[in-house]
């Protein structure tokens, strides 16, 4: 194995707590237009559960948000969609471990490619948030591309910018059909990190970890077995 390739939201970026952070700047920028009863923890659960790991559109997410009995003057879905991205991706927090995880991974000579869905402007200020980019030889977003994990030429898109062979890689990300399906069709070792999306009961299990402290540890033990 000479290659990690990793999926960016909910795999590097904690999504779950920076759109907690966020309903907490939410409830102290709006606090004028909501019902006197709005708490963070409400919001932060209901924007958790609306965001749906980051997979709802914008448009839907902030019609939803809208439309929940939380104002005393409603703002505009418009409004409620420009003031979320610009603030979300800018202020994205990392998975516990992430520096960690990807410092020790290029110590062991592995060469790091992040492959992410999103739209670019988004998925760059995560990026920048995060600092990743000095971590990565090569970055694929899927706008920026022109198609989307799970579809097979995003796969080897990326696997010919690394000058590399799915079986000497690995693939890391949280989503089981765009990242584990996905990359495991295309011949690469998959692992799946848990948490963010339940895992299709029709399929087995597959190769996990729940944190990124654990994915060294496990690609070493995968390495001396091979």
């Amino acid at each position: 194995m000479k290659c990690a390739f990793f999926d960016l939201d909910n795999t590097l970026t904690d999504r779950t707590s920076t759109v907690g952070l966020y309903a907490e700047y939410f409830l102290y920028e709006f606090q004028q237009y909501l019902a006197e009863h709005v708490s963070v923890q409400y919001l932060a659960t209901t924007f958790n559960e609306l965001d749906r790991g980051g997979y709802e559109t914008h448009d839907i997410r902030s019609a939803a948000i809208r439309n929940l009995a939380i104002w005393r003057k409603p703002v505009s879905a418009q409004d409620l969609s420009r003031h979320w991205q610009d603030w979300v991706p800018n202020h994205s927090l990392p998975m516990n471990g992430l520096n960690e995880c990807l410092e020790e991974l290029i110590s062991m000579g592995f060469k790091l490619c992040l492959v992410t869905n999103g739209q670019s402007k988004n998925q760059r200020d995560k990026i920048k948030r995060l600092s990743l980019d000095k971590y990565f030889d090569t970055i694929v977003i899927s706008e920026e591309f022109g198609v989307k994990k799970p579809d097979a030429r995003i796969f080897k898109f990326a696997l010919d910018q690394m000058a590399c062979h799915a079986n000497d890689a690995f693939f890391i990300g949280d989503h089981p059909v765009n990242d584990y399906l996905g990359s495991t069709a295309m011949g690469f070792t998959a692992i799946w990190l848990e948490g963010a999306h339940p895992w299709p009961k029709d399929i087995d299990k597959p190769l996990s970890i729940n944190s990124l402290h654990e994915l060294c540890p496990l690609v070493r033990n995968l390495i001396a077995k091979a």
